[in-house]
């Protein structure tokens, strides 16, 4: 779990920094005593956990941590203060605890095992890797498919992020040397079959959906890189060096904007 703290005390970023080497799943990967520096760097790399303090010049940290939502909505907020006037303010916004200065040994490891147990039930079964060869994996596991064509329908449906992918442009992008007919539509329905069955393999509902004449997948209930990057202006958080889905020619448009808007950042 990547976790930033940002104090403009010293000490109390060194206290916090010491503890945080007891929790395995902690890595800290910054402390700021300036919270517009700490923004600029959540903007630019991945935080999952936030320790904030709330008295802090140039922006407080209730101020901080709305923006620092407004980039990962899930990120775990945790505040430290020594005043008890903003525990209100940091409930309307959600906050997942708050610690009062001056704290103990022991409000730092609570802290930080709630943040642990918390980023636990926040995260998805299901992970889907565009940038490289697309792949994807369950429970850390990487899932294999026995229909080649199940894998790459999957792969057209992520690219379309949620929206809906028809039976006709399914056949057009997989099966393009194929008439429309009977005979490839049944391979269509097969390729989907395929996706389901996989998914039912490991009892996880409430990722891929069909209906008559197109078949689509529901972002809320997955993690993927490609939707990351997508949610983060146009990728500002997510530098790949890898090509996106190379294995599928029909990605080539797709890569090639991705390609454009990485350049574009300079």
């Amino acid at each position: 779990m990547r976790t930033i703290v940002v104090d403009d005390e010293e000490l109390s970023m060194r206290q916090f920094e010491i503890e945080c080497a007891q929790v395995r799943e902690i890595e800290l990967v910054g402390r700021f005593t300036n919270p517009l520096e700490a923004l600029e760097y959540a903007r630019n790399n991945t935080v999952d956990f936030a320790l904030l303090d709330i008295e802090m010049p140039q922006m407080n940290g209730i101020e901080l941590a709305r923006k620092l939502r407004e980039i990962k909505r899930d990120m775990i907020i945790i505040f430290v203060s020594g005043y008890s006037d903003y525990v209100l303010d940091a409930l309307k916004m959600k906050s997942d605890y708050y610690v009062f200065k001056p704290y103990s040994r022991e409000d730092i490891m609570d802290a930080l095992n709630r943040a642990r147990l918390l980023a636990k039930g926040q995260a998805k079964r299901v992970f889907i890797r565009t940038f490289g060869r697309f792949d994807v994996f369950i429970d850390e596991k990487l899932v294999k498919f026995s229909n080649a064509k199940s894998k790459e329908l999957l792969a057209l449906c992520v690219d379309h992020m949620g929206g809906e992918v028809t039976m006709e442009e399914a056949v057009d992008k997989l099966w393009p040397d194929k008439d429309y007919d009977s005979r490839v539509k049944a391979l269509y329905r097969k390729a989907v079959i395929g996706i389901h069955g996989v998914f039912e393999e490991y009892g996880i509902e409430g990722v891929f959906y069909n209906r008559r004449g197109g078949c689509y997948v529901k972002g809320d209930d997955l993690e993927c890189d490609y939707f990351e990057y997508m949610k983060a202006s146009g990728g500002g958080r997510y530098h790949y060096e890898d090509e996106y889905m190379f294995d599928y020619s029909w990605a080539e448009e797709t890569n090639a904007r991705l390609s454009s808007g990485r350049t574009g950042r300079g």
